[in-house]
């Protein structure tokens, strides 16, 4: 049998944990932290695979934690659990660059699912840098960035899997209703999200960004 993925919780509510641990450690090996602020010293110190991240901590909230060590171990997967179901704390969470968003109460079987799901998905991205190239074009997929002639460009989490997904495959139409899901998952988000945010892209990505069209009624397409 393999080894055991690593998840690391936490959760300033003590019982909490005791339930987390309770559910999830025949699935994984666990670490389970209350005070918010030794996470830090922890990833600094040892290896693991996802961190859970409760939304609501009184001392920090998830948030804040999350931008402590994002730049650090920008390769970490993360989740957010929260029983705010309100768009806005969903969509700040996925902008950040969360891995995902799940809203309690979650039941067992899709909390290890797509536990599972982040982790292998990041182990396959990381297993080759991907750069993706067009005329005056290159994406370079490990870093997020991309390079427009000489101009490198530092995208935002968001505006990384927008382009990312149309330059996988050029010529192929996405629907707004694809895209909002690829970026925030399992939660339905106003159009302007997404207007916002490819407007954003194709400002940075000037001139090749003409070539993102958006075909009326129908979604958007990288015409090469």
């Amino acid at each position: 049998m393999g080894e055991k993925m690593h998840v690391t919780i936490v959760d300033d509510v003590q019982d909490n944990l005791l339930s987390y641990k309770e559910l999830l450690e025949s699935n994984f090996d666990l670490e389970l932290i209350q005070n918010p602020v030794e996470l830090i010293g922890y990833l600094n110190s040892k290896k693991t695979d996802l961190v859970l991240l409760d939304l609501h901590m009184p001392t920090m909230n998830g948030f804040e934690l999350y931008g402590k060590f994002k730049d650090t171990h920008p390769e970490l997967p993360v989740i957010f659990l929260t029983g705010d179901p309100s768009e806005d704390v969903v969509v700040q969470g996925m902008e950040l660059g969360a891995d995902d968003f799940i809203v309690k109460p979650v039941s067992l079987n899709e909390l290890v699912a797509r536990i599972k799901n982040k982790i292998i998905t990041k182990r396959g991205s990381n297993s080759t840098e991907e750069t993706i190239s067009f005329d005056g074009f290159k994406l370079y997929t490990e870093v997020q960035m991309a390079e427009v002639g000489e101009k490198r460009v530092q995208l935002t989490p968001i505006e990384f899997k927008i382009i990312h997904l149309l330059s996988k495959s050029p010529n192929k139409i996405f629907s707004r209703e694809y895209l909002g899901n690829l970026l925030w998952p399992n939660v339905h988000v106003q159009n302007q999200n997404i207007d916002t945010h490819l407007s954003n892209l194709r400002k940075k990505l000037k001139p090749f960004s003409s070539n993102i069209k958006t075909i009326k009624s129908r979604g958007y397409i990288l015409r090469i």
